[in-house]
């Protein structure tokens, strides 16, 4: 395997969690994104009564959008953990 495909299969996996994660306490990525855009930005989770800092969000927002992808928020989320 390459590093690329276990990165990847990585992101993957995470996404996966991440979105069980998120179901469970009912907070999916999906009910988190009030406004549709495809990401979640940090207004809608503290509107949502998260706790995070804008450096733990930034952290996380590895493409720097502004938003969490999918991807991003599994990985925010597994950090919950």
């Amino acid at each position: 395997m390459t590093n690329r495909t276990i990165a990847i299969a990585a992101a993957a996996l995470a996404a996966g969690m991440g979105a069980a994660l998120a179901q469970n306490d009912g907070t999916s990525f999906s009910a988190l994104d009030t406004d549709k855009s495809g990401g979640v930005s940090m207004a809608e989770l503290k509107a949502a009564g998260a706790t995070v800092t804008a450096e733990a969000f930034a952290r996380h927002d590895a493409d720097g959008s502004g938003e969490l992808s999918a991807s991003e928020f599994a990985a925010w989320r597994g950090a919950q953990q």
